[in-house]
């Protein structure tokens, strides 16, 4: 198990360095993704796979020499923010308040950073922090998909799509949940060492190369305590009636207003037409449906109003980004298994 290339190098050293940014509320569990992936190989497989040397370099630096952090991880001595500017790749992995304004001098490592020709990288929550530097700006970018609604008041020149597991812009790469790190970690592997090389390792981890259906088939609104949007009498009402025709003239004479005035008011309010939103309403109904039932897709899509097992499975693909009946083996609760 060799790659079939080398990473980049741009500062004249035998191996690729990364460095890994530690901030007071790093996620320790994705500082390990990065290490597992990068860092030095296991000795019990480098022995039988022949892949005991890493090409990457991977330093951990920090504003301070040292945290514990919020887990009880000790991750020991951090190397100087000066890192950042010299790395090959910078990773900014997911934070525990991902919301928190960091410091100027850290901003700046990190735009220096980008200047000096660094791929960056964020895990996570850790899209915060680059789009406080200014380095997501103008592009396509994912964080973890519960965050979309600050991440997006928070950056607007930044082109959030929380539905993929990552993006790659240019030099700049972002992934969503926890273990979309994995994810980008993968892609990073193939991109630099080749695919072949990048999928023996995924062997390695037990983990697929390329996962699919992104993160739209965890995204859940419920989750959210502030869930409800503006216009939330009208929302909770269509809520209420998924299962009927549901017309725009239908809608403005419950709302006591032209149909272009409602149109245009929900627009505002939700982001999207009316019939959008009563689409994704109506395929996040099914998604519980397929979740917790046994029922048939066809009778679950007359429920929900989609009318066709056709239509909502055409419409459950393309706003999941997987099949209803991928989606019902994935989470479908099963009983324990009883022990003999």
């Amino acid at each position: 198990m060799q790659p079939g290339k080398k990473p980049p190098l741009t500062r004249g050293r035998d191996r690729h360095r990364i460095a890994v940014l530690v901030v007071p509320d790093t996620v320790a569990l994705e500082v390990a993704i990065a290490q597992q992936v990068f860092g030095p190989r296991m000795y019990g497989f480098a022995r039988i796979t022949g892949d005991d040397t890493s090409p990457y370099e991977v330093i951990l630096c920090g504003e301070e020499e040292h945290y514990v952090l919020p887990s009880g991880a000790d991750l020991g001595r951090l190397a100087p923010l000066d890192v950042l500017r010299e790395a090959d790749t910078v990773i900014v992995t997911g934070l525990e308040n991902p919301f928190a304004q960091r410091s100027d001098e850290l901003l700046q490592a990190l735009r220096d950073a980008q200047a000096a020709g660094a791929r960056m990288v964020s895990f996570c929550g850790g899209a915060f922090v680059l789009g406080q530097a200014g380095i997501l700006d103008r592009k396509r970018v994912t964080t973890h998909w519960v965050l979309a609604s600050e991440f997006r008041e928070q950056f607007p020149l930044a082109t959030l799509q929380e539905e993929q597991l990552f993006i790659e812009d240019g030099n700049v790469l972002t992934s969503g949940g926890i273990f979309s790190a994995t994810d980008l970690s993968l892609h990073m592997l193939a991109v630099d060492l080749g695919y072949a090389y990048s999928n023996d390792f995924s062997r390695l981890l037990v983990s697929a190369p390329v996962r699919p259906g992104g993160q739209a088939q965890f995204i859940k609104d419920s989750i959210r305590i502030d869930r409800e949007p503006p216009l939330g009498s009208l929302t909770e009402w269509i809520r209420e009636h998924l299962d009927e025709p549901l017309t725009m003239a239908g809608l403005a004479e419950h709302e006591h207003m032209s149909e272009r005035n409602l149109a245009r008011k929900f627009n505002q309010a939700v982001g999207m037409s009316p019939y959008d939103w009563i689409t994704r309403e109506r395929v996040n109904q099914a998604k519980i449906l397929v979740e917790t039932t046994d029922l048939p897709i066809g009778q679950i899509a007359a429920m929900v109003g989609l009318g066709s097992a056709e239509s909502l499975r055409r419409n459950f693909s393309r706003l999941v980004g997987t099949s209803a009946t991928s989606y019902r083996r994935a989470f479908k609760a099963e009983p324990a298994l009883e022990l003999a």
